[in-house]
This record gives C-alpha cells, structure tokens and sequence, in this order.
C-alpha cells in the first residue's frame, strides 16, 4: 500500500484560479486524482486538507488544498500533470493496546426502513419533533411542518416550559452542563441542545464503527468523557449525478486504542463509513 500527499504545481496556483475552482468540487477532484492511476487499477481513498503551518513558512502554501491518498497501487504523474505527488510505502506496524491520535471526514448515516438518512440531520430533526410533543405544541403545527417550522413554534410558544426542558437536557449533559448558566437566550438553548444530541449521536456512531467492524474504541478521560471531537458538517452537492444529490460529510478528531489490529489495518487501507469514493473515510493516525 502507499499513502501520497498531492498539491497543485506551484505555477498552475499563481497563474489561475483552479485551485478555488476545485475547492469543495468532490466529484471534479476525484475525477482529477483518477489520472494519477492506471486504468486498471483505481481504487483509492482520499481527503482534502488545507495546507496549514506544519507544511513551511512560506505565505505561498497557505490556504491551498493538499490531497492524502491510501492506494494500493503507487501513483504517477503523468506528463503534464497538474500535480505533484510525494508517496511513500505504508505498512503500518501495530499492536493491541496501542493509542493513536486520529482525523478523518466522514459521512455518517442511519438506517430506517430500509433508507439511508443524514445522521447529524436525522438527530436534529427528532430531537425537534422530541421536543414539540414533550411541551404539548403537536397540535400547532402545519401539515407536513420543516425543521425550520418545528424551531418557529418552539421559539414563539415554548416559553417558560421549553426553557426547563431545555435546561434540563443540557444539565444531564457533562460537555455542556458547565455552560447552563452561560446561555441566556431561549434560542441559544435550543441550539446547544441540538448540538448536544448530535455530539452524542456521533459518538455513539463512531464508537458502533470502531467496535463493530474497525478494531478500535474511543479513549475516554477519568470523566468517562469520549476524546472525541467534530467539526466542519457541510453538504456536498454532486449535480453530476442528479438534481438532488450529494452527501454530507462531518470532520472526526481524537484518541483511539487498537482493539483488533488486522480489522484496523483493514479500516487504514479501504477507510471507514461512506462516500469514500468522494474524500471520505480516510483515517489519519499518529502515536500518542
């Protein structure tokens, strides 16, 4: 296996703009990254990154997209390239036990009848549709009523009885109870509520992945606290393939110990969740 990293030449930056063109563009970059392969072997898993500090002090480098690949088969630059690509050969050495700091972008998904939802979406919208039954506002509601109207009625008539529950949620949650007494607006609460439930949900996600079928598990602090965070949700649209489609992906931070070492190898080479065709799934390790 090799693990790459890919810039843009230098003058391909300075003399356009395609670096701000491909920004975002997944279904374009992948379509890019596939001519650094043959034809017959095209399997890889890559993440967009922007270049940050680590990679010099040159004020050129900053802020241009880097592209990490995991591949079997060792990538090229054909001739006239727009990349250039530094690779070298990735066989890593690990063991159970061992603790690694990680990063990936993910898409997480839930399952219900037989479809595939947005996890970070799903959570929201329940919690909301929760939240309205909890205070008694159902019947308030229009038909077929949109996360944006399940927020209006809450913010224009939960008052005192949506703010205890608000409250209430957060208290129980050790990552925000200490805020409480900082958030003073009603529509604040609600959205550190939300947060609250999508930090949980993909906790509870990542740490299914790694336990199920990853061979590993979250570290956790002496609070029992997952060292676990996100960042960066968006939405990627592909009208390539269609109108409406796309996916979401979310950035996973934190520490990890290796509970299986052949299924985590598996994880490190062919990457974790979906849309790992379109920058997803790649995991980043490094020793604690």
């Amino acid at each position: 296996m090799y693990f790459s990293r890919v810039k843009l030449r230098p003058e391909l930056i300075k003399s356009s703009q395609l670096n701000r063109v491909l920004r975002g563009n997944v279904y374009g970059i992948h379509r890019l990254l596939y001519d650094l392969f043959s034809v017959e072997q095209r399997s890889f898993i890559f993440r967009e990154e922007i270049a940050k500090a680590q990679l010099g002090h040159s004020q050129s480098v900053r802020g241009e997209p880097i592209y990490y690949l995991v591949s079997q088969q060792k990538p090229i630059e054909p001739e006239n390239s727009i990349f250039h690509v530094d690779v070298k050969p990735y066989h890593p050495k690990l063991q159970v036990g061992q603790k690694l700091k990680f990063d990936c972008r993910v898409n997480p998904v839930v399952t219900r009848n037989g479809r595939k939802h947005d996890l970070l979406m799903d959570t929201q919208l329940n919690f909301l549709k929760g939240t309205v039954d909890q205070i008694g506002l159902k019947a308030s509601l229009p038909l077929n009523p949109r996360k944006s109207d399940y927020k209006k009625r809450l913010l224009e008539q939960g008052g005192e009885a949506l703010d205890k529950y608000l409250s209430d949620v957060l208290s129980k949650d050790q990552r925000y109870a200490e805020r409480l007494t900082q958030i003073g607006y009603l529509q604040d609460r609600l959205e550190w509520a939300i947060k609250s439930q999508i930090d949980a949900a993909l906790e509870n996600w990542f740490q299914n992945q790694g336990e199920r079928r990853c061979g590993f598990q979250l570290i956790r602090d002496n609070d029992g606290m997952a060292k676990l965070q996100n960042s960066a949700y968006q939405w990627h649209a592909i009208p390539e393939k269609g109108k409406t489609a796309g996916f979401s992906s979310v950035d996973l931070t934190g520490d990890i110990e290796i509970t299986d070492v052949d299924a985590f190898i598996g994880v490190l080479f062919n990457g974790i969740g979906r849309a790992k065709a379109f920058g997803c799934g790649l995991l980043s390790v490094a020793k604690i």
